[in-house]
């Protein structure tokens, strides 16, 4: 299948996917048979990875069939994850053409930074005002399993736990549907777009962030959690988009100069 093949890439899906998708009602654990599950969730689930792993590259086409068949299902429940997903605004289907990973546009990058500075900024009082010890602990935990990711330079992982530290303090807020949108602009965002650009900043400056976060929810000061959620995303949309336009710029010059080329 196009994009699974013997590299770093397919190596870490296929851990994450051991790690975290359910065996089927066809497969054996530890000796036993699990019951079935869901397989339209679990094709989702699955796509999901991939799309994470970036097995998958923007403006590539998901072959469901050969997926399908990856996946040990029939092209149904494949079909209905893909369709989902394209709902979510992750593929686009093209006519007679099939499914392809949607690029992603600066447009869109400022947008969903924009509504995650709105969004995160409005939960940060009701997160303060609910944190407990338990809550404490949980985020001293997300944000010190992102800062050994940062200070191991796994660019994967460190993502993961970045988008780890951020659901924490949605969840303490204690406002489900909030951390529902917040967890699909995440999805959004980090599935669609390249990573390399959203971490490509110095790490020890978005630890330092990181840090200032929770150094601020923890002593209940709002204005100054605030005001560090807001420098953390600023700083971190700022950085993306440079790097995506510097991106574009870079394609833009080399398919004028492929196209002087062939019309010479």
């Amino acid at each position: 299948m196009p994009g699974i093949g013997g590299n770093w890439t397919s190596d870490l899906y296929s851990r994450w996917r051991i790690k975290n998708i359910p065996k089927t009602g066809r497969e054996k654990l530890t000796g036993r048979t699990r019951g079935k599950v869901n397989l339209t969730g679990e094709a989702y689930a699955q796509i999901k990875g991939m799309l994470f792993f970036k097995v998958f590259q923007p403006g590539q086409q998901v072959p469901y069939r050969s997926l399908a068949k990856k996946l040990g299902m029939s092209l149904t429940p494949v079909v209905q994850a893909l369709k989902h997903l394209e709902f979510l605004g992750l593929l686009r289907n093209e006519a007679n053409r099939g499914f392809f990973v949607a690029e992603i546009t600066p447009e869109e990058v400022r947008e969903v930074y924009e509504l995650r500075e709105v969004l995160e900024a409005w939960l940060l009082p009701k997160v303060i005002a609910n944190l407990c010890e338990k809550g404490e602990r949980s985020l001293k935990t997300a944000l010190d399993e992102y800062l050994e990711f940062s200070r191991r330079g796994f660019l994967k992982q460190r993502q993961e736990k970045d988008i780890n530290f951020h659901l924490t303090l949605a969840s303490i807020s204690k406002q489900p549907i909030c951390e529902r949108i917040l967890g699909y602009l995440l999805d959004f965002l980090y599935l669609r777009f390249e990573q390399e650009f959203i971490f490509s900043r110095p790490w020890d400056r978005a630890d330092e962030e990181h840090r200032a976060i929770y150094k601020s929810v923890t002593e209940r000061d709002v204005d100054a959690t605030c005001d560090a959620m807001r420098n953390h995303l600023v700083s971190v949309k700022n950085n993306s988009l440079e790097g995506l336009e510097n991106r574009l710029e870079e394609l833009w010059m080399f398919e004028s100069k492929d196209g002087k080329n062939n019309a010479a």
